[in-house]
Parts: C-alpha cells; sequence; structure tokens
C-alpha cells in the first residue's frame, strides 16, 4: 500500500501562510471590536470579533499541521508517495490497522487458485469468488 503524503517545502510555505492567516485573524478581532464597540444591535458587537476569531483558530491549527508534516519523519497523508517498506503511516497504529493485516488482490487470487486445485471448492464457486475480488479493485 502506498500513501501520498505532502512534500516539506509546501508544507512549511502553508505553515508560515497559516501564521499569516492568524495573524490577519489578530487585526480582524481588534478592528472588529473597535468598530463595533457602540453598536446599538448586540448581535453586531460580538458576531464580526468572532470571524475574526475563527481566523486566528483555524489559522494556527493549520500551522500546527503543516509545520508538524515539514519538521517530523512521520509526516501525516497528502503528496509524496512513500511505500509502506519506507516509512509507515502513523495513524494507522492510532486505528489499529496494520499493513500486514491487508492482503493483496495478488495474494489474494493465488490462495483462491490453491483452494480450486486442491479440490476445496469448486470450479462455480471459484469463478464467484474471482469476480468478487476483482470487483472490489
Amino acid at each position: 500500500m502506498q500513501s501520498i503524503k505532502p512534500g516539506r517545502g509546501p508544507s512549511f510555505i502553508g505553515g508560515v501562510g497559516s501564521l499569516m492567516a492568524a495573524g490577519f485573524g489578530v487585526i480582524w478581532t481588534i478592528m472588529a471590536f473597535a468598530i463595533t464597540r457602540d453598536s446599538p444591535f448586540p448581535v453586531v458587537g460580538w458576531a464580526f470579533p468572532l470571524f475574526g476569531i475563527l481566523f486566528i483558530i483555524s489559522g494556527l491549527s493549520s500551522a500546527a499541521y503543516h509545520f508538524f508534516n515539514a519538521t517530523t519523519k512521520k509526516r501525516l497523508s497528502i503528496t509524496d508517495i512513500t511505500s509502506q517498506e519506507e516509512e509507515q503511516d502513523p495513524l494507522n497504529a492510532h486505528f489499529g490497522e496494520s499493513a500486514e493485516g491487508v492482503e493483496s488482490t495478488e495474494s489474494r487470487l493465488r490462495a483462491l487458485e490453491k483452494l480450486k486445485a486442491t479440490g476445496v471448492i469448486t470450479e462455480a464457486e471459484y469463478s464467484e469468488q474471482r469476480q468478487r475480488i476483482i470487483h472490489e479493485i
């Protein structure tokens, strides 16, 4: 199985851009509080600054994600291709999945042929199971 992971350069640039978005959120929040402080409508007084707070939260969380991918060996999946032998996906261990537990289509077909050759399954069962495995691709 192969996973697609982001390159370190684009991740770093994404982190810088995310910090800039968080900085924009700080400026937006300060300006929104200043502009809407004396608003006759109470909803306006907290709704506009809320957008800035959302920018700050999303910018900081995105920056953490990008800098994590830019600086660690076990990056989260998205853009450059690595094989399971080179680098394990850290989320597989977290969710209890292992690469060893997943059989390849080729090995499943070989096992099915072996069952047919030894007489464990009939030709009809072999054909039915083979079609099912191929349709899963």
